[in-house]
């Protein structure tokens, strides 16, 4: 009778902390966002050329989360967040399942960073609309150069 009482306590102490490992969301940390390019290659772009390109970041999962892309470090040659990006910037906004939002950036070379290679990075953070549980986190890297 006591090992059957100990077998049972066991079953329910593993039932239990398997229960508090699942978020109140039911969303795994994790393989939320897909980024697609996470690392954008502008190249050596002449002094005071232009040049825009594009990064896509996803929803994968099955429900609704908040996304928050925050600039982490930024050179002077670039302009993030262009009007033409869908993301919303710097505060955050839902993400529907399977939607996306694309973060347009422009690279504009100057004089004084010839020959440097310059990066601008985001953070993006996908969290739980519920609980404000951080789901996932993944990078974004921009670089170009001035020739």
């Amino acid at each position: 009778m006591r090992l059957r009482c100990f077998i049972i306590a066991v079953a329910v102490a593993v039932a239990l902390a398997a229960l508090a490992a699942v978020p109140a969301s039911g969303l795994a940390s994790g393989n939320v966002l897909q980024v697609t390019p996470r690392t954008v290659n502008f190249g050596a772009k002449p002094v005071e050329s232009s040049t825009i390109k594009f990064t896509t970041i996803s929803n994968t999962s099955d429900e609704a989360v908040l996304l928050t892309l925050t600039l982490v470090r930024s050179w002077d040659d670039f302009a993030g967040g262009l009007v033409e990006s869908t993301c919303t910037l710097f505060e955050p906004a839902v993400l529907a399942p399977g939607e996306s939002c694309t973060l347009v950036e422009r690279f504009v070379p100057h004089d004084e960073f010839i020959g440097i290679k310059q990066d601008q990075i985001w953070v993006a953070t996908a969290t739980d609309v519920n609980t404000g549980e951080v789901l996932d986190t993944e990078e974004l890297v921009f670089f170009g150069r001035a020739r």
